[in-house]
């Protein structure tokens, strides 16, 4: 008798351990599942509502900005005449760390062709030392974004950026063609010239 109270509880012990085991395994398939849920939903925020690359409009105004490696201003009247590509970029952009080397690259290729201008904007200052690294300084016009939060009021209050890079390419009478919020290849740039402009 004693012998089957023994089996008895230690058959209860074993069912009530392999019900408990079973519903820790729901609880974690149950939290797996809203975890899922709630990433899949955050990505899909994302999508919807990150800026897409767009045509920008006339609207977009003409600007003056502080020289960063030399005295005085230069204007986007300045480069007039031809297709103009102004490369935004900061110190804390690793995106820029890729894209503007392929910039510089893809400007001595195409040369007298198309302006580039590089924009330091939402920065500290530090602007001069990636653009030496970069080996555009010398190469292309450089200025330095101004106003706004920490210099960033042609950046995000004229196109809407919410970080670095940003691209906007200009036709030759100074309209925006083309705004490009986040990075671009050399390449996925020389096919824009090409259909904006045939270059």
């Amino acid at each position: 008798m004693a012998r089957n109270t023994g089996a008895t509880v230690g058959r209860k012990q074993a069912e009530r351990a392999a019900r408990k085991a079973a519903a820790e395994r729901k609880k974690r398939i149950r939290m797996g599942a809203v975890i899922a849920l709630a990433v899949v939903g955050l990505a899909a925020i994302l999508v919807l509502t990150w800026p897409q690359p767009d045509v920008g409009s006339t609207e977009a105004e003409a600007w003056s900005l502080p020289s960063l490696d030399s005295e005085g201003q230069r204007a986007l009247d300045d480069f007039a005449g031809k297709p103009t590509v102004a490369a935004f970029f900061a110190s804390w952009c690793t995106v820029c760390e890729q894209e503007i080397p392929e910039f510089r690259a893809l400007s001595e290729e195409i040369g007298d062709d198309v302006n580039f201008v590089g924009i330091n904007s939402q920065d500290n200052g530090r602007g001069m030392g990636d653009a030496d690294k970069w080996g555009i300084a010398g190469l292309w016009p450089l200025v330095r974004d101004i106003g706004g939060n920490n210099g960033s009021s042609l950046s995000v209050e004229t196109f809407g950026a919410r970080g670095m890079p940003l691209t906007v390419i200009y036709d030759p009478n100074g309209t925006v063609a083309h705004v490009q919020r986040g990075g671009m290849s050399a390449g996925q740039l020389e096919s824009l010239l090409s259909d904006l402009f045939g270059i």
